[in-house]
């Protein structure tokens, strides 16, 4: 028998990386499948691109022709995709919906595909409780599952720039939803600090790179050994946003180095961060404010960080058997 093409789970995402759906393969002992062509998120392209990622879904799905997909959501034409393959053969599927997906303007026009899409899953999956009610008030099965903490594996280095300051490391994408000018305003106060601003510099708004206090550095995309280096050497991590319901990947990447961090005061932050954990108003004022507070506090919340960790691991574990066991019950 030909294993490779009889494969009992398949997980698949249709962006060129993505760190939530990677770690769950590795979790389910999967096979994952980046799909992706032409340019990242640049809407203009979507049509012609959501061709060519369909076109490979299927050649991926009837090649392999697993009995189980783990497919990451939005866009919803991807789990729309493992959905008419599982109708053909018999097979079932998991949908990890983001929740930005549910309520950003630019997804709303998706969500009664979403809506349709998850009655058909066997478990829709979320990193909220709010979104798992809204889920099953659909008619659909849902869990939720928050990003575990990790264990990243690299290869540390020690970063001895800007030694004499407070280093803050920003997790930032240039998303319409990231505060950055009030971040660049709070840094002109702030000359003890550096901050050091991720994210591809090709998406910043022009003038905003050359225009930019002297103690903030952009790194431009970080991945890998960069990536968390970055955070490591960073004495707290700054992660900002005006949606009151996304749940930060950055401050928990935080968390899995027990390194505290500042965040905007939102309702599912709170939730989430319940220790180590300074909170924001998306204010320049705000924003000095939480990082003096930081300061003045560091070694603090640096211990509540770390036990932090350990309570959302032991969560983490508990719920994610519960979608291992069913997974392992599909024939």
């Amino acid at each position: 028998m030909d294993t490779a093409k009889n494969q009992r789970i398949l997980t698949l995402v249709w962006a060129p990386s993505e760190t939530r759906t990677a770690n769950y393969a590795r979790q389910l002992n999967s096979p994952l499948y980046f799909i992706h062509y032409l340019l990242y998120k640049r809407p203009w392209i979507a049509p012609f691109k959501y061709l060519l990622q369909a076109a490979k879904t299927f050649q991926v799905l009837f090649k392999n022709r697993p009995r189980v997909v783990y497919v990451t959501n939005p866009p919803v034409f991807a789990p729309l995709c493992v959905l008419v393959y599982c109708k053909l053969t018999g097979a079932q599927f998991v949908m990890d919906t983001h929740p930005p997906s549910l309520y950003a303007d630019r997804w709303r026009w998706s969500v009664p595909l979403q809506r349709f899409v998850s009655r058909f899953a066997m478990m829709n999956v979320t990193d909220q409780e709010r979104f798992k009610a809204l889920f099953e008030s659909w008619g659909a099965k849902a869990l939720v599952l928050e990003n575990p903490p990790k264990t990243p594996q690299f290869n540390a280095v020690k970063n001895e720039e800007h030694a004499d300051r407070f280093k803050v490391a920003v997790v930032n994408t240039f998303a319409v939803d990231e505060p950055l000018d009030i971040i660049l305003e709070a840094a002109k106060k702030l000359p003890d600090a550096h901050f050091y601003i991720t994210g591809d510099k090709g998406l910043a708004k022009p003038g905003v790179i050359e225009n930019a206090p002297d103690n903030v550095s952009f790194t431009g995309y970080l991945r890998g050994d960069d990536y968390w280096n970055l955070l490591n050497n960073a004495r707290a991590v700054m992660v900002l946003t005006t949606y009151p319901y996304s749940l930060l990947g950055g401050a928990q990447d935080s968390v899995s180095l027990h390194v505290p961090i500042i965040l905007s005061d939102q309702p599912v932050l709170r939730e989430y961060f319940t220790s180590g954990t300074v909170f924001v108003e998306n204010t320049t004022e705000g924003i000095v404010q939480g990082v003096r507070h930081m300061i003045e506090n560091e070694e603090q919340l640096k211990r509540e960080v770390t036990e932090l960790r350990q309570i959302h691991r032991d969560k983490w574990e508990h719920n994610f058997q519960q979608l291992l066991t069913l997974i392992e019950a599909v024939k």
